[in-house]
């Protein structure tokens, strides 16, 4: 691929798209992805300046619908036309198509199914890469956490939430789950900045960056 030219093909897809969604999932792993995890919040955050988190109770184990019905009336309100997010389509997306095969027929989330099959899902891990290509010639695939703190975005206005889960001694999914159940104040801010920041990058990149 000539990624040289991957981000200005991207671009004159999308740079006008108006109702961009950013969209990111917190789960408890306790086997391995994508296999019985349990979904404990969905954040998102739109183009326009909005966002908002929905947190579900630790104290509850059959929450996982009403978090999803909740992400279901949220797309409907808003119809996006592109969804983003980081590695959302390897992970969130799949995960969410998975979990619905288990909702019956008559309780289908069809506008997760509608907007999954209709909008442009466009993953920010490799648009970030793409943009490394655009601006020094380097394409590379790196976490969240070093994009946001990358110095190609430092004067950025981000949340960078990264080191909310960064607490001694505990591995990541130690410290997100040690977080949901006793600080839920760091579990949201944790769970805002991702997708914040996400849509600050998206305009970043497309607004401004590509003309």
């Amino acid at each position: 691929m000539d990624y040289s030219q991957g981000l200005s093909r991207i671009s004159s897809r999308i740079g006008k798209a108006t109702r961009v969604i950013s969209i990111d999932l917190e789960t408890l792993v306790r086997e391995h992805f994508l296999n019985n995890e349990r979904i404990i919040a969905i954040s998102y955050a739109t183009l326009d300046g909005n966002w908002d988190v929905k947190i579900g109770n630790p104290a509850r184990e059959n929450d996982e619908i009403e978090l999803l019905q909740w992400f279901n009336r949220v797309l409907e309100d808003y119809s996006p036309e592109i969804i983003i997010g980081y590695n959302h389509a390897s992970y969130d997306v799949p995960l969410i198509n998975t979990k619905m095969l288990n909702i019956p027929f008559d309780r289908q989330l069809w506008n997760l199914r509608y907007y999954f099959g209709t909008a442009y899902l466009l993953d920010m891990m490799y648009v970030c890469a793409l943009h490394g290509m655009f601006l020094n010639g380097e394409y590379r695939i790196r976490s969240l956490k070093n994009v946001v703190n990358a110095p190609e975005y430092s004067s950025l206005d981000l949340i960078r939430a990264k080191e909310e889960v960064e607490i001694e001694g505990m591995g990541k999914g130690e410290a997100i789950e040690w977080l949901w159940r006793n600080d839920l104040q760091r579990f949201r801010r944790y769970c805002e900045g991702d997708v914040v920041d996400l849509i600050t990058l998206y305009s970043y990149i497309f607004k401004n960056q590509i003309q």
